[in-house]
């Protein structure tokens, strides 16, 4: 639970810089999945002394890199498209979605017991999430981004799935360090990194602001790996945690407060999470 806790914390700020780099400083998908990927690799990089370094020259080795490349380039381009229609905490209430997968995931691949006060805990918070999801229907054009919305959400959850079932050949840390690597370079001809700060209307202090957030970044992305491969539901738990704190940002501004629909469904996500997370001490 406390890396939990630290993960929220590091991807909150993650958040609330992507909405940033869309909203102001108008980065396309392609731009921001560079930044994104070439900014957090230095950081990585300097990690790696005190991460797991686990490496196994085999073909599952390479394929697994390959999938967290394309997970990874999924997320970073469709998050762009969907933040300029949604706000992150309405993304963050449809990745609850990914809750019910993990845990089926958990019991059929993993051995996990089936936990009727777990799967009613999971339902409460999935109930919590529709409810802040709806509150946000008048004003999202649903329609254009719903492609992109389910690729985001099976990325989000095929990530995860690809950790675990890759720890026995190389470290998490590993993997992502070279699929970011990758999608870097890849990324460089639809990018044009030269040309970004040109571009934005932010100038060369947006390219260095959502720089600078990818140091938290790589340190959430370690964090997200360690839980991913303790349990894929308690990794998808993370997501309805960081709406929880952007409900609580939210709250302190004077403008732009959460409508009672956000405001009772994030309560209800609340005693959801807490409840799974303490039917896991009680068993």
């Amino acid at each position: 639970m406390l890396t939990m806790t630290a993960v929220v914390a590091m991807y909150t700020i993650c958040s609330l810089n992507d909405k940033y780099a869309v909203s102001k400083a108008k980065l396309n998908g392609s731009q921001l999945t560079f930044l994104m990927a070439a900014g957090t690799v230095p950081f990585l990089a300097l990690l790696l002394p005190f991460s797991d370094r686990t490496f196994t020259f085999s073909l599952p080795t390479f394929i697994f890199i390959a999938l967290i490349t394309a997970s990874k380039f999924l997320e970073f381009s469709m998050s762009a498209k969907i933040l300029t229609e949604m706000s992150v905490f309405e993304l963050k209430a449809w990745l609850g979605l990914t809750l019910f997968m993990s845990y089926g995931t958990d019991i059929i691949m993993y051995s996990q017991s089936l936990s009727l006060l777990k799967i009613l805990c999971i339902a409460v918070t999935a109930a919590g999430l529709v409810m802040i999801a709806r509150s946000g229907r008048k004003k999202v054009n649903y329609p254009k981004i719903a492609l992109p919305l389910i690729v985001y959400i099976l990325a989000k959850f095929g990530y995860g799935f690809v950790m675990k079932a890759a720890e026995r050949y190389i470290s998490s840390t590993l993997t992502l360090f070279f699929a970011l690597i990758i999608l870097a370079v890849i990324m460089i001809p639809a990018a044009k990194p030269l040309s970004i700060a040109e571009e934005s209307p932010e100038g060369k202090k947006g390219v260095l602001t959502v720089i600078l957030c990818k140091l938290p970044n790589a340190l959430g992305l370690l964090g997200e790996n360690a839980v991913a491969a303790q349990s894929l539901t308690n990794y998808s738990f993370i997501q309805p945690m960081i709406l929880i704190v952007v409900l609580i940002l939210d709250l302190l501004k004077k403008s732009a407060r959460p409508t009672g629909w956000n405001l009772a469904g994030s309560v209800i996500c609340v005693l959801g999470i807490l409840g799974f997370q303490a039917a896991g001490i009680l068993r």
